[in-house]
């Protein structure tokens, strides 16, 4: 049965863009032994940012994100958002008209 989803423009346009992960600022020691942050906890290099997600087989993991990259990643991780909640709609619709088929199947045997 052919049917379309609800708002699948708005898909198509979100995945384009969207990113999965989360954005951290982190703090950081450096490798050289002998910079200040190594004695001092308090003047760790940062803050830093990050893209933390799970990879494929569910490690988590991490990618830098330089500075200038920043509102582009921003964007890209509310698109994934933004698609999430439209696909639970999506979803929840589905299911909803599922229900309503179910319900009005004609019953007993053949």
């Amino acid at each position: 049965m052919a049917r379309h989803s609800p708002f699948p423009e708005e898909i198509l346009d979100l995945a384009q863009v969207a990113v999965q992960g989360t954005l951290v600022e982190v703090m950081v020691r450096c490798g050289t032994k002998s910079c200040i942050c190594h004695r001092d906890p308090s003047r760790k290099h940062g803050p830093h940012l990050y893209l933390k997600f799970r990879t494929a087989d569910g490690r988590s993991t991490g990618m830098y994100i330089p500075r200038e990259y920043e509102a582009e990643v921003r964007q890209a991780v509310e698109a994934w958002s933004k698609m999430w909640e439209a696909m639970v709609e999506v979803g929840r619709r589905n299911r909803d008209e599922l229900a309503k088929r179910l319900k009005a199947r004609p019953r007993g045997r053949k």
